[in-house]
């Protein structure tokens, strides 16, 4: 019969998540950061609980647990950082709980409840190689995940770490968009792979840190059912050539606007560069105004429009839902109207990010987004372990948006705006995004209220989608694109945006509510609510229906799904 003390063996995957900058929190506030530290210890027990985990040891900022799987380990880092990062979005930045953590699958030695031995000491060590916010797992824990958790990672290689005899395969997984705060260990280089220095940080303190009561766990993986976009499966087709969207405007200052005019008085303003032509009918001009700034922060950086501060009545009347037919599922989502103020100028990318732009990311940092995209197979949604953002299912040039990326991939893209220009790159709130797609205008669409224009303004369901898919609504007109168009291919809303309403649907920053009831009034994402799920802005191309491409219109997506409809367009704070 084994003793207290005698020694056993076993495989385990052991998860080692540590506080960033304790001493200095501490130092800056002791009573808080204990406080803090001991509210959130609530949010992290249920998260490991929830994952199969067992904490086997704790003391000081850090904590120790053991999983039987590396999937449900690393699933548990992602919730894990979730929570951390959603709590944080309340806080001064000299406030905030961030996190590392490493994980390992390895030999450990059992006494008692306690776990010890190497196994332990190499998830402790690849905690150290671990970027603020973010996740660094061993090759052992990357074989067993790979193609089983949809994350972007980075193979930084094989690590010399301390008082490990031997060299340790490590991968940093991508999630909140902190590959702009590396404090030590990851140096980028011009492969498609990161090469890490030696940890800046010498012995680790040992574990223990809590978690926050007033915080959530966020919720588990949602595949959102869009049933009214359900279409038969497309086959390979050729697109449409397209000119070449508009050209780059060189950098110009953020100029705010003198006046801030309401959502009833904003008067739209023409696009600062001119559309590329497109297979459509003209439309009349926009009525002029005072351009609105633009800026690029560097060659590969989206390129920024500037918008004003002001007022807009968010959502839909009762009248505009009256006189379309929704489905009973959307029913609701863009109900009640409501007030909201943006108070500061804010600026908003011209067009989505395309492949190019997310390429040149990928480049620079050997960013790998999972493979598997979600596609249509005859009315159903299905993962194709093959799709890619590379390959999404359908011809794409380097104009077109990038699709089949998650909110992880889209994070780790803005976080590297943030190395690159030091500028808070981020997702719009929901406010945000409709407050810049209507432009000023208090219409159901930018253009006015007449469906039937849609084609002269953007790539939705038309006669060329039915041509290529019969199944597919479509509307009576033909913009000449049956999948993704080129950014820029259709005239801008009377701000100079261009796709607002079309072509793919966008990311936001938002947790999701099915409705509008206790809103933010200020403009601001809504951090609380379903945060495994976020809404979603635009109509994807095959949306052939009038109410799928309202200025009111709103979807939800699940935060870790890459479809081949979805992209992402980034917003910036201006000072």
């Amino acid at each position: 019969m084994r003793g207290e003390d005698d020694l056993r063996r076993k495989l385990a995957t052991i998860m080692v998540a540590d506080i960033v900058g304790f001493s200095r929190l501490a130092a800056n506030d002791e009573d808080w950061t204990i406080r803090a530290l001991g509210e959130f210890r609530a949010v992290v027990d249920e998260i490991i609980a929830r994952h199969d985990g067992r904490i086997f040891n704790t003391g000081g900022d850090s904590v120790l647990a053991e999983f039987a799987s590396p999937v449900e380990a690393v699933r548990c880092a992602v919730d894990f950082q979730e929570a951390a990062r959603s709590r944080n979005l309340l806080q001064p930045r000299d406030r905030q709980l961030r996190f590392r953590i490493g994980i390992n699958l390895g030999d450990v030695m059992v006494r008692g409840t306690d776990l010890l031995g190497d196994g332990v000491n190499v998830a402790a060590r690849l905690e150290g190689l671990a970027e603020p916010g973010g996740i660094c797992v061993s090759g052992t824990v990357w074989d067993q995940i790979q193609n089983k958790i949809s994350v972007g990672y980075v193979d930084i290689g094989e690590q010399s770490v301390k008082n490990i005899p031997r060299p340790i395969r490590a991968y940093q997984l991508r999630l909140d968009g902190s590959v702009g705060e590396i404090t030590g260990g990851v140096a980028p280089v011009s492969a498609p792979a990161l090469v890490a220095a030696p940890p800046a940080k010498g012995g680790r303190r040992s574990a223990l840190f809590g978690a926050l009561a007033g915080a959530f766990a966020v919720a588990g993986i949602a595949i959102v059912a869009w049933q009214f976009w359900l279409r038969s499966e497309p086959p390979a087709i050729t697109v449409t050539p397209a000119a070449t969207p508009p050209a780059a405007i060189q950098p110009a200052p953020v100029i705010p606007p003198a006046a801030l005019p309401t959502h009833a008085e904003a008067t739209p303003t023409p696009a600062p560069v001119t559309p590329a032509p497109a297979p459509v009918t003209p439309a009349a001009a926009a009525p002029a105004a005072v351009p609105h700034a633009t800026m690029r922060d560097c060659p590969h950086c989206p390129q920024m429009m500037v918008l004003p501060a002001g007022r807009f009545l968010m959502g839909a009347d009762t009248a505009e839902r009256a006189r379309f037919r929704m489905p009973a599922v959307i029913a609701g989502f863009d109900q009640p109207q409501h007030p909201v103020t943006i108070a500061k100028p804010f600026a908003l990318a011209t067009h989505d990010i395309t492949r190019g732009e997310f390429a040149a990311f990928v480049t620079a940092t050997g960013y790998h987004p999972a493979a598997g995209c979600t596609t249509l197979v005859g009315r159903r949604w299905v993962e194709n372990p093959t799709a890619s953002w590379e390959n999404p299912g359908y011809p794409q040039s380097e104009n077109d948006p990038v699709v089949c990326v998650n909110l992880a991939d889209m994070r780790a893209y803005l976080g590297w705006l943030l190395k690159v220009t030091g500028k808070p790159y981020r997702l719009p709130s929901e406010a945000e995004w409709e407050y810049a797609a209507r432009a000023g205008t208090t219409t159901t669409y930018y253009w006015g209220d007449d469906p039937d224009k849609v084609c002269q303004y953007e790539n939705v369901g038309d006669q060329t989608a039915h041509e290529k898919f019969p199944g597919v609504p479509a509307m009576a007109c033909r913009d000449g694109f049956a999948t993704t168009a080129p950014v820029g291919s259709f005239r801008p809303n009377p701000w100079g945006l261009y796709d607002m309403l079309g072509n793919i649907a966008r990311m936001t920053a938002d947790c999701w509510h099915p409705n509008y009831d206790g809103a933010p009034a200020d403009g601001s994402a809504w951090s609380t609510g379903d945060c495994a799920l976020h809404p979603t802005r635009g109509a994807p191309f095959e949306a052939g229906r009038p109410a799928e491409f309202r200025s009111a219109a709103r979807r939800r997506e699940g935060r870790e799904i890459r479809r081949d409809r979805v992209g992402f367009r980034p917003a910036l704070s201006l000072p």
